[in-house]
């Protein structure tokens, strides 16, 4: 039975993208590729704020200078004309990787398939499929979602959007993060809006929750905001949806097995954004293959993470005033400063600046629930 130098474990933004760097930088190593998905889906979109290059890039739908925060009453504008919105599909994603990938002639791509175990044996990982087979490599790079229960501050960020076609909807100029909404659900409710073209766009409900909601709900606030904006009749291009866990996932590495990903920590606990992360921690985790060394799992910042669970803990404390504190935050945050700090490469000047734009009591009497609650 052939070993492989490398098994990934889910074609998620992560295999992905470390595989490309090393298909098109030389790799010398064996790859096997392992979801079970058979094909790319248009049911994921990457967005953030574009601060590195990526591989990526030329496959990007948009890009905006322009954004704003806050509710219906009172919309915040901000912007930067060097600092891009981008917003990239995961099909595209996918396809560009699959070619490269299928450059190699020695790495298999095994689709649909699921791995329902794993053994260690003699050095070697051991993976029984859901067909009987069996796959054996050196090393295992999982990017599967990790099972996880989140305890206060930490939430899950759940969301389901509709992406339209059909008409003049009007400026597609300036990206809508935020326009949070009164709801009855805890704890932070808002649409988030990107008008892709002036007769296209994607509209999002998101809630921070403590629980994972019922889809169908957020779908009913979606169809709600189409009603109300006489859009309902416009064709629906597409749907996605999902729950993303705003908690600081530790770095997890045993015996050649890796978490990657999501999985391994490379989200964001405050903002959920991931593929920023993911593209800075495959251009290390690809230099440290072709130098013939085991990959480091992805890196956190213990500061961030901090600052992360005491605004969130500022939200369970006074769920009322979401609105006016992003705001507030966007509004009294130079773009590049709060930029850099909400896609984790934040200057220490950075963190400074987004202190002062919050206000001070409520921060205090966070960070001193979310000290209490830790200890």
């Amino acid at each position: 039975m052939k070993t492989f130098d490398l098994a990934f474990i889910g074609l998620g933004a992560a295999s992905l993208s470390l595989a490309t760097r090393l298909a098109n930088n030389g790799y010398g190593g064996s790859a096997v590729f392992i979801d079970p998905a058979p094909e790319a889906v248009d049911e994921r979109t990457w967005c953030g704020w574009g601060l590195i290059d990526h591989p990526y890039q030329a496959a990007l739908t948009r890009q905006w200078h322009c954004w704003r925060v806050g509710s219906a009453a009172a919309m915040s504008r901000s912007g930067h004309p060097d600092i891009p919105y981008e917003m990239l599909r995961g099909s595209a994603v996918r396809r560009l990787s699959m070619q490269s990938i299928a450059s190699r002639r020695d790495w298999e791509v095994l689709t649909p398939a699921a791995v329902m175990a794993e053994k260690r044996e003699q050095g070697t990982w051991c993976l029984e499929l859901d067909d009987g087979s069996t796959v054996q490599a050196k090393m295992v790079l999982d990017s599967r979602p990790p099972r996880l229960s989140l305890q206060r501050p930490w939430l899950w960020q759940s969301f389901y959007g509709i992406e339209i076609k059909g008409e003049d909807f009007g400026a597609d100029d300036c990206v809508n993060l935020m326009e949070l909404v009164e709801d009855d659900a805890p704890l932070v409710n808002f649409f988030y809006e990107l008008p892709i073209t002036r007769d296209q766009r994607l509209i999002e409900f998101t809630r921070f929750t403590p629980e994972k909601p019922d889809m169908e709900d957020l779908k009913a606030r979606v169809e709600q905001r189409l009603a109300e904006r006489g859009w309902q009749q416009a064709q629906v291009v597409r749907t996605e949806q999902g729950h993303l866990p705003m908690a600081p996932i530790a770095a997890q590495t045993h015996e050649q097995w890796i978490a990657i990903g999501t999985a391994g920590g490379s989200m964001r606990p405050a903002t959920g954004y991931a593929f920023h992360a993911i593209q800075s921690w495959a251009d290390e985790a690809a230099g440290q293959l072709m130098a013939g060394t085991p990959p480091s799992p992805p890196s956190r910042s213990r500061i961030l993470d901090w600052l992360d669970g005491v605004f969130l803990e500022s939200l369970w404390l006074e769920p009322e005033a979401a609105a006016g504190r992003y705001r507030q935050l966007f509004e009294k945050t130079p773009p590049a400063a709060l930029t850099r700090f909400l896609m984790s490469r934040p200057r220490p000047i950075d963190i400074l600046k987004v202190l002062l734009a919050l206000p001070v009591s409520p921060m205090l009497r966070a960070a001193w629930h979310h000290g209490w609650r830790r200890s």
